[in-house]
Parts: C-alpha cells; structure tokens; sequence
C-alpha cells in the first residue's frame, strides 16, 4: 500500500534547551505555544489550524545530538508563507540576530519560489518558502 495525497502533519525535532528554542520558533517563524508537556519536556507550537506544526523535545539528560562529519539526520524542513515580501522582511531580522543564513533570500530555479534558509540553536535547517499555489488550493477549515 502506499500513501496518497498525505501533506506535511508536523515535525518533532530533538533540541538542547528547551527554553531557548521555544523562544526562536515563537520570536522568529511567529509560531504560537499549543501545549507543554513538563512531565515528556516537550513544547508544541502552531500556526493555528493544527494543534501543532512543530515540536521541541528536549534531549534527555547528558544526551547529545550526534556530531562528526556525516549528514545530519535532518537536511531541512520547509515552512511557506503566502508572499515573497515575508521572506525579504525576515532577512534583515535574521541578518541583526545573527541568525546563520545558509542561502538566500533567493529565487529557487526549479519550483520558481522566493526562499531564504537558516538554522535554528541546534543546526536544524529552516527553509521559509513563498508557494501561494498551496494557499490557493489548500481546502481545509480555517
């Protein structure tokens, strides 16, 4: 059997400090705390149509993400937005927070979106993508 017409539910990513990453997720990509689970340490975000969009679970205690020269686990995670504009007005935040920048603000050449990449506290690659076509069709319930 195989999956049809799945979209992205939510991603789940391991993070060092909590506290920390809750912050740039709710201050950077304006993702609001759904809930908090003190007793699993982990804290759920969301734009506001799901329960969550993205959760934090914090490694457990002495736990460390894995280091070396391989490929990281996660390569990068994409969330769009519904205009290019939102991508060149979060540049200059990112650029005065000293948020690494891995590429952009650009105009990718295969799908044609306006993109800009960066990483969160722990590595983790966030793409921010202009893709009004998935606004356009998107049928679910505001």
């Amino acid at each position: 059997m195989e999956v049809k017409n799945g979209i992205l539910g939510h991603v789940v990513l391991n993070v060092a400090n909590l506290k920390k990453s809750e912050n740039f997720y709710r201050s950077i990509l304006g993702l609001k705390v759904s809930a908090r689970n003190k007793q699993t340490k982990m804290t759920f975000l969301s734009y506001g149509r799901e329960h969550h969009d993205i959760a934090l679970q914090a490694l457990p205690k002495g736990a460390r993400h894995f280091s070396g020269k391989g490929m990281p686990k996660l390569h990068h995670f994409c969330i769009y937005v519904d205009s290019g504009a939102v991508i060149d007005k979060l540049y200059p935040i990112l650029k005065r927070r000293r948020i690494p920048i891995v590429s952009g603000p650009e105009t990718l050449v295969v799908a044609g979106n306006r993109s800009i990449s960066f990483l969160d506290p722990d590595g983790n690659r966030v793409e921010i993508a202009c893709n009004s076509n998935k606004f356009k069709h998107d049928q679910r319930k505001k």
